[in-house]
């Protein structure tokens, strides 16, 4: 657990620990970077130019309570943890920002948010990811329509995988901030020295499976499937693009009767548990692959490992930012076919969104701080320290 207080009245900066259970310190981050680490990290894009920063009119009663998802990109994190202490800075307010696990899991961040808002002790503010529906069912959310709205009048539309996630019976409950480019990522230096194109040999799961297996090199360490089916957000997207890709539903089409345990569902399951088992795929799978987390394969990635990943971005972001040697040969393609009508199924990008609580105590001073995110320069720097990862939400973005 870490949360950082920056008192408005003084231009010093203070990081302080906090108890579990007192406010929002009772949200934990499991891949936390030491104090010392994060004191001395340095983001070069985030330092390059002042970003002009309107003062808001908004006062705060105690202080301004933000939970802030905690990504694999440190660089990422440090330029959003000291933007949102300058502006702060520059309105006088006092401010607390709690680090959230970028992966929720079975749920661990709506409870304790439940916990927040039931016991009279609501933050301000939740950036991060889920989409808005368990939210909005647990009363943990305002509507932010107007926010929205005036974001929409000044950027243009919201891409729709931000509508569809940001949602609720045509009510909005989160503002889009950025999108991702989640996918696959490859090496394309390596599929080139084995002779196999980056698109044929990826077309299907079979295909992308035999292609892993023949530009593994473990001798060399290197190994091609570079994925875990381990519990995580990786993980839980690898399953369940598998399954998708075996024909697997969820559900019929009322959406009434549970269809998951269906043949394609079974067949897929059958399809993932013959890949980590079987002795003729044990060279593709790179030591300890099964108790992977979400930063394992960013780690064997950027460390020249493995050649084939599936990722929200973050990896990509750090390679370009840190200039690996073979940032330049690292590819994004399509994910595979399905074997059901053979279409390219890809998901709609829905990415990071702002969250007003329920019973905030600042939701004026909160608004602000969405606002000030939003604008061009803020964006720009984002896209900047996190490229490829921090798309824009909205149209002009694009530009």
């Amino acid at each position: 657990m870490r949360t950082s207080s920056t008192s408005g009245s003084s231009s010093r900066r203070q990081f302080i620990r906090r108890t579990a259970g007192a406010g929002t310190a009772a949200f934990a981050a499991p891949h936390m970077l030491g104090g010392a680490t994060r004191a001395a990290a340095q983001t070069p894009s985030a330092t390059e130019g002042e970003i002009p920063r309107e003062p808001s009119s908004a006062t705060v009663d105690g202080a301004l309570r933000i939970l802030l998802a905690d990504d694999f990109h440190p660089d990422h994190n440090a330029f959003m943890r000291s933007e949102l202490e300058a502006y702060a800075e520059l309105n006088g307010w006092d401010i607390e920002i709690t680090d959230v696990a970028g992966y929720i899991g079975g749920g661990d961040l709506f409870q304790k948010l439940l916990a927040s808002v039931q016991s009279g002790d609501s933050p301000d503010l939740l950036l991060h990811t889920p989409s808005v529906r368990n939210f909005v069912t647990l009363g943990l959310v305002q509507p932010v329509d107007d926010l929205v709205n005036e974001a929409i009048e000044a950027y243009g539309d919201v891409i729709p995988g931000a509508v569809f996630s940001s949602t609720v019976d045509d009510t909005w409950y989160a503002v889009p901030f950025f999108t991702r480019s989640g996918g696959y990522y490859v090496r394309q230096d390596v599929f080139e020295e084995n002779g196999i194109d980056i698109i044929e040999g990826t077309e299907y799961y079979e295909t992308m499976r035999e292609t892993a297996l023949a530009i593994s090199k473990p001798d060399e360490n290197m190994w091609g499937w570079g994925v875990t089916v381990n519990r995580s957000g990786d993980g839980n997207a690898v399953v369940q693009n598998v399954l998708f890709r075996h024909g697997s539903h969820l559900q019929d089409e009322s959406g009434d009767i549970v269809t998951f345990n269906s043949p394609e569902t079974v067949e897929g399951l059958r399809w993932l548990a013959a890949t980590y088992t079987e002795d003729q795929w044990a060279s593709m799978l790179p030591p300890g692959v099964l108790a992977w987390t979400d930063t394992s394969n960013n780690e064997a990635f950027l460390a020249g490992q493995i050649a084939i990943t599936q990722n929200a971005g973050t990896m990509y972001a750090k390679a370009v930012l840190d200039q690996v040697p073979f940032a330049d040969d690292i590819a994004f393609i399509p994910y595979p076919r399905r074997i059901s009508d053979d279409a390219r199924l890809d998901f709609m990008s829905d990415g990071m969104r702002f969250y007003l609580i329920t019973d905030a105590k600042n939701p004026e001073a909160a608004s602000d701080v969405i606002r000030h995110f939003l604008t061009t320069p803020v964006q720009e720097r984002v896209w900047t320290i996190s490229t490829g990862y921090a798309l824009p939400s909205y149209a002009s973005g694009a530009d």
